[in-house]
């Protein structure tokens, strides 16, 4: 491109863009010049030609870009710029952050029975109990409470090796954080963000020093998380009890009612699952999302089809449990059923008083089956305080 065709395509650029910038074409088009004046003093001809067609896809923001007042935000679709700029990587979530991870990489293949497969691991569950030694190539980013400990390194003969990452203070969302960086012994390349203020961290080791900063780099805070699900349970209204009897046996709401109005869309336009955990072993929930998955297109109407296909009435109360006022927060999974711009909330439960599943209207019966169903997008484990039927 030659010097006065790039000149022709920077001032068409920002003529065609003047009515969006507060001041008219007088101000930006003159700022303009003189940003061009000056590079045009310490570049080549093919330099300006490439920073013309730079400066045409940003044309909206020019503005900002050359030190005048922000432009008005535009009317953007932040899902849709959300997907693009993460092609070949996925969001995950747990505890209120996400981080993005390359999309081929597995989730929770770590600890007992791990394999060699790059993995992000987050709300895990409970787990099988064993030792696995994490094979010195695997790739890893943890979300959890607190940075995930370096296997120690060893030397000939056995003895440890210490690690240690250089620190610094940083932000993440506004919130202080502290950020570690450095290599392992084994040549991998490491690196961790603590926000302590909201009791949550992110661990990385990779093989490539640019996928562990970009992971590192991603990390943010959030309320709502990529799939719909809320960092803290919703206050979810149940079903009245009288919808189950304390045999489990349905009181208002039978087989025929199920074929005339289906407990959820049947062909929904995504499904979220929200995981929230079973009981602690103190009988306490734990409070915050531990991970979520969004489904779509045909996996989404399956797992409708399969809600809809349950028993009515809900699951037996088990014996010595007593149901007085179900609470709104009780629940160890949502489901977030979305049609047409409606949302249906399904609260799950496969422990305490109300078990099944729960649409604010009626219950349905849940099975392990269906639980695994439900549960198996998530890859996280669960427990069990009483038996569910198959």
């Amino acid at each position: 491109m030659s010097r006065h065709d790039a000149e022709t395509l920077l001032r068409d650029t920002f003529l065609s863009h003047e009515a969006e910038a507060d001041g008219g074409a007088a101000d930006l088009t003159g700022a303009v010049r003189a940003r061009v004046a000056r590079r045009r003093r310490r570049a080549r001809v093919a330099g300006i030609g490439a920073a013309a067609v730079a400066v045409l896809v940003a044309a909206g923001v020019v503005p900002a870009l050359t030190g005048d007042r922000p432009a008005r935000p535009p009317a953007v679709d932040v899902a849709a710029e959300d997907r693009a700029a993460t092609a070949g990587w996925r969001w995950e979530s747990s505890l209120g952050a996400e981080i993005q991870v390359p999309a081929h990489w597995t989730v929770n293949d770590s600890g007992c029975r791990m394999t060699g497969a790059p993995t992000v691991v987050r709300g895990g569950g409970p787990a099988p109990s064993c030792w696995t030694a994490e094979p010195v190539h695997k790739e890893l980013a943890f979300l959890g409470e607190r940075p995930n400990a370096v296997p120690p390194p060893q030397r000939p003969g056995g003895e440890p090796v210490a690690v240690t990452l250089a620190e610094r203070a940083v932000e993440v969302g506004g919130v202080p954080a502290v950020r570690a960086e450095g290599r392992l012994p084994d040549g991998r390349y490491a690196g961790t963000v603590t926000v302590s203020a909201r009791q949550v961290a992110v661990s990385v080791r990779t093989r490539d020093e640019a996928t562990t900063r970009r992971i590192l780099d991603s990390l943010r805070l959030v309320e709502t998380d990529h799939a719909g699900c809320a960092t803290r349970p919703l206050a979810v209204a149940p079903a009245p009890l009288s919808e189950q009897s304390s045999s489990g046996r349905p009181t208002t709401r039978t087989a025929e009612d199920q074929r005339r109005t289906p407990f959820v869309p049947s062909v929904p336009s995504s499904i979220s699952v929200c995981s929230y955990g079973s009981l602690t072993r103190h009988g306490e929930r734990r409070g915050r999302l531990e991970a979520s998955a969004r489904l779509t297109g045909a996996e989404a109407v399956a797992l409708a089809a399969a809600l809809n296909a349950a028993r009515p009435g809900g699951n037996p109360v088990p014996a010595g449990v007593a149901c007085v006022r179900p609470d709104p927060y009780g629940y160890e999974a949502l489901l977030l059923v979305r049609d047409r711009g409606d949302e249906t909330r399904v609260r799950v439960n496969w422990n305490g008083c109300t078990r099944g599943l729960d649409n604010g209207a009626s219950r349905t019966r849940l099975t392990m089956s269906l639980l695994a169903e439900i549960m198996g997008p998530v890859k996280t484990g669960y427990s069990l305080s009483h038996e569910l039927p198959r």
